[in-house]
Parts: structure tokens; C-alpha cells; sequence
């Protein structure tokens, strides 16, 4: 099939997300009044309807060939089905009966494999930034990953275990269950081993996100930068709930769905999207060096507030009144001066693009202070960009007489 051609089929493809995605907004209206909480509502298949759905066809409009653009559209697809489906089963429990809602659970019991781990997200980060496997040798985690997802859609199929849909309502019979296989068949060891093999794959796939990120040329270096700061970000996010869950802190759903949505679904694809069209790409590194150090201020000021609360109220005979007053003027205080002093220090390891330029340009303004000859000027001047930017093209353009 042709580019153009094909890239006119991500137009529907598109509508259908989005239509899916229109879909759970209307359920959850009629659903709204038994519904307690954001979880319910499925606002992860809403976003990433609109996200995936949008920014894949955006993909696809402009580089047909690229097969993230497509893997895109489909996760815009299934991702909202799963939540549609959701949705309808709650609309069945809530209004006494829907025809077909027992086939709306079974949907949402298995179509979300489809995705994670070993899908189509697997995919997305295999294939990233061209569309294309790596190297041929890449092939045989391609075709596991295809088997893992397969046979864990088939163990989802033919378990007999009753399926949760949303928690506290009904559990739904599994039309395809075989009772002579047993229950709860994606909860032995075997499934076990399958879950932990998919999840080796997909780090193998980020994996090699990261290495390429360190070895390939200067534009996919910066693709793979933007596409891995959104990524860390969320992860990090999610990582952080994970540790305070384990202290003992509940954590609610509508919590996990919040940086679900809005990493995964919104950041991810818009800095996949945006490094596949190399847009913006060479302001990373100033992103990235800005988080960090603003990460590492917010940390220490918060360390520094509490020390001191805690020495002008424990050692200090102050109340806590002014002692919150006297902690909250000395962090605001310190704020600029730690700021700049971490700010260098992140440079040097993420911004050193900028800090080589500003330190090649800050010795060429020495150097031009004792030029006296114009081409002198010239030549300093086009070799200290050079060196410091290596843009494709350079010329220097000056002003003839009035």
C-alpha cells in the first residue's frame, strides 16, 4: 500500500478512538450518581483516546512508514475499548441488565495484554524513533513478545475464574472459561514465569533505549533523551506512590490514575511525537538540567526547613510559631544562591552543550578585546561557533559602508 494511502486510514482510525473515548464520557454521566470515586469514571481511557488517537494520526500524517505513528492509533483504540467495555458492564450492574454485558467483562478481562507488557508499548519503545527494529537481531524479542502476549491472551480466555470488572460491584462469569482446566490460571507459577519473562522483555527494549541513547549520533541521542525524561518522570512518580504504599500509607485509585494519565497518557506519546518530527529537540538538556537541579533545591530547602524548625523548638527556646516563621525567611533566603550554586553542578553533567558554549564564547569576547584586524575577528569568531555549536552551515555577514 501506498504512504499516502495508508496514512489516509489513520484519519478513521483516529475517529474510532476518539468515538470510543466520546463513549465512556457519555456511560460515566448515566453511571455518575453510583460512582465514588475518579477511578471509576475511567479517565485513563479518555485521555489516552484523545492523545493516542490524535498525536499517532499526526505521526502517521507525516512519516506514513513510521510504525510508531500506527502503534500509536492501535493503543488509542484499546485502551478506551477497555474502558468503554468497563463502563458498560457498571451502566448493566446499575440499571438492571444490559444485553451482552457478560461479553463486556470478558473484553476488558484480556485487552489490555494486548498493550502491556509485551504489546504494543513494548513496541513503541522497540521500535523508537524510526519505525524500525534496530537490527535484525532484534527480531527474535519481537516474535517472544508476540508469543508472551499471545498465550496470555489465551490463559485469560480460558480461565474460569470469575472476572472483577470494578471493584465492589458484581463478579462477571467468563463465557469462554473451560472449568476442566481449573481456576485461577494466570496465577501459577507458569503464569508467574510468563509475567516476569514479559517484563525482562520490555526492559530489554527500554534497555536498548538507553545504550543507543548513548552511542548513536548527536539527533537520536537528543530523540532518545526527550522521549526518556518523560518517561523517568512518570516512573519516578509512580515509583515514589509505590514506596509510600509499602510504608504503610494507602494509597487510593484515583492517586495511581493522576500520573497514569497524565505521564503515559499525555507526556509519553507528546515526547515521542515530538522527537520522531525533531521538533524542539536541543532544548532537552535544558529541561532536563532544569528538573534536576530544581529536584535537587526543592529537596535540600524542604531538609533545611525541617532542621531548623526542629533546632530552634527542640534546642532553642522559641515556640513554634516563630520558629516556622524564622525557618520559612531563611529557606527563601537561600533559595537564589543554592539554586545557582546546584545549577552549575547539574550543567556540568546534563547541559554541557550550553556550559562548553558559554565557556567558548566567554574566551573568544577575551580574545577579541586585542584583535585589532577585521578578518582576525572574522576567522576567531566563525571557528569559535564552529567548534562550539557545529552547525551545518556558517557564514558571517557584514555590513558594507553607508
Amino acid at each position: 500500500m501506498k504512504p499516502a494511502r495508508a496514512a489516509s486510514l489513520a484519519w478513521p482510525l483516529c475517529g474510532v478512538g476518539l468515538a470510543l473515548g466520546l463513549g465512556i464520557v457519555v456511560l460515566d454521566v448515566l453511571n455518575g450518581p453510583h460512582l465514588d470515586s475518579l477511578h471509576d469514571w475511567q479517565p485513563v481511557g479518555v485521555v489516552m483516546a484523545v492523545s493516542f488517537s490524535s498525536l499517532g494520526t499526526v505521526i502517521v500524517s507525516r512519516q506514513p512508514g513510521n510504525r510508531v505513528g500506527w502503534i500509536y492509533l492501535w493503543i488509542g483504540v484499546l485502551i478506551p475499548l477497555d474502558g468503554l467495555a468497563a463502563a458498560y458492564y457498571e451502566r448493566s450492574v446499575f440499571s438492571g441488565g444490559l444485553p451482552g454485558a457478560g461479553w463486556a467483562a470478558w473484553l476488558t478481562n484480556w485487552s489490555t495484554s494486548l498493550v502491556f507488557p509485551t504489546g504494543l508499548a513494548l513496541f513503541a519503545f522497540l521500535l523508537f524513533p524510526s519505525g524500525h527494529l534496530p537490527s535484525p537481531r532484534w527480531r527474535a524479542v519481537a516474535w517472544a513478545a508476540v508469543a508472551v502476549a499471545g498465550v496470555g491472551v489465551v490463559l485469560e480466555w480460558l480461565d474460569p475464574s470469575p472476572i472483577e470488572v470494578t471493584s465492589g460491584l458484581p463478579l462477571a462469569t467468563n463465557p469462554t472459561g473451560i472449568r476442566a482446566l481449573g481456576s485461577n490460571l494466570n496465577e501459577g507459577p507458569a503464569a508467574t514465569a510468563l509475567y516476569v519473562f514479559g517484563m525482562a522483555l520490555i526492559a530489554a527494549a527500554i534497555g536498548r533505549l538507553a545504550w543507543r541513547g548513548s552511542r548513536a549520533p548527536l539527533e537520536e541521542r537528543q530523540q532518545v533523551k526527550l522521549l526518556a525524561y518523560a518517561a523517568f518522570v512518570t516512573i519516578a512518580t509512580l515509583m515514589t506512590l509505590v514506596l509510600v504504599a509499602v510504608a504503610g500509607v494507602p494509597v487510593a485509585d484515583t492517586v495511581w490514575d493522576i500520573p497514569t494519565a497524565l505521564g503515559f497518557g499525555i507526556a509519553v506519546p507528546v515526547a515521542c511525537t515530538f522527537a520522531i518530527l525533531r521538533h524542539g529537540l536541543y532544548e532537552i538538556d535544558r529541561l532536563i538540567s532544569r528538573t534536576v537541579s530544581y529536584a535537587i533545591v526543592t529537596g535540600l530547602l524542604v531538609g533545611i526547613f525541617f532542621g531548623l524548625v526542629l533546632l530552634a523548638t527542640r534546642v532553642l527556646p522559641f515556640s513554634s510559631p516563630v520558629a516556622v516563621a524564622a525557618s520559612t525567611l531563611a529557606a527563601a533566603a537561600l533559595f537564589n544562591p543554592l539554586r545557582r550554586r546546584v545549577q552549575n553542578v547539574v550543567d556540568r553533567r546534563f547541559n554541557r552543550n550550553r556550559r562548553d558554549a558559554d565557556a567558548a564564547l566567554a574566551s573568544l569576547a577575551q580574545q577579541l578585546r586585542d584583535a585589532l584586524d577585521l578578518e582576525e575577528v572574522e576567522s576567531r569568531l566563525v571557528r569559535t561557533v564552529d567548534d562550539a555549536f557545529e552547525p551545518a552551515h556558517l557564514a558571517v555577514w557584514l555590513r558594507g559602508p553607508a
